[in-house]
């Protein structure tokens, strides 16, 4: 068995994608999960760049280095958070990481400020917002809301940091959405 790691892969439509770049190429994957693909055996070197090469065209890419590897799991495991309904008020960023990645959260703190040139909690801030910007769109919350779905403590907290990121308040963006990103872009 190989397990093969797969940089932006970051929903169930890039799974099935990845599934089907796989199989289209004759490599029946065991299991494909966000982020890696596991094999029943090593790919040759043609194999390997064929798939590559399809994976590229798709917007994904194989992953060699084993930090990276480490920083697009800190990311699935963080857009996987928001595939959930709400997430509680009283999350905790550090206990959520540790639970589901076998480090410390000093050491996936420090790989990932590394490798991305920010941090952990900046990248979770900029989910939160492109999350919150899908739910306001849809006008059947208001901001207090949409808040509250997004484990902020209170809805002055979140306004700040979405008028922060996007320039405008929570309520202007409701009013007139735009420039939305999905979470995999982030």
């Amino acid at each position: 068995m190989e397990k093969l790691y797969i940089k932006n892969m970051v929903c169930d439509r890039c799974v099935k994608s990845v599934r089907k770049i796989f199989e289209d190429n004759l490599v029946y994957p065991v299991k494909v999960q966000l982020g890696e693909v596991v094999i029943k055996e090593s790919l040759d070197s043609v194999s390997h760049a064929t798939i590559g090469e399809a994976l590229h065209n798709e917007g994904f890419n194989f992953i060699d280095n084993t930090k990276p590897i480490l920083v697009t799991m800190i990311k699935s495991e963080l857009v996987k958070l928001f595939s959930q309904p709400s997430i509680p008020e009283e999350f905790k960023l550090s206990t959520f990481l540790t639970e589901r990645l076998p480090y410390d959260y000093s050491h996936l703190s420090r790989v990932f400020s590394h490798h991305e040139k920010d941090t952990i909690e900046h990248y979770l801030i900029s989910l939160r917002v492109e999350k919150a910007k899908e739910l306001l769109s849809y006008n059947d919350r208001n901001v207090s809301e949409v808040a509250y779905l997004l484990g902020y403590a209170s809805a002055a907290h979140f306004s700040r940091q979405f008028k922060k990121k996007v320039g405008v308040s929570p309520s202007s963006y409701q009013s007139n959405p735009n420039s939305r990103k999905s979470l995999g872009e982030i």
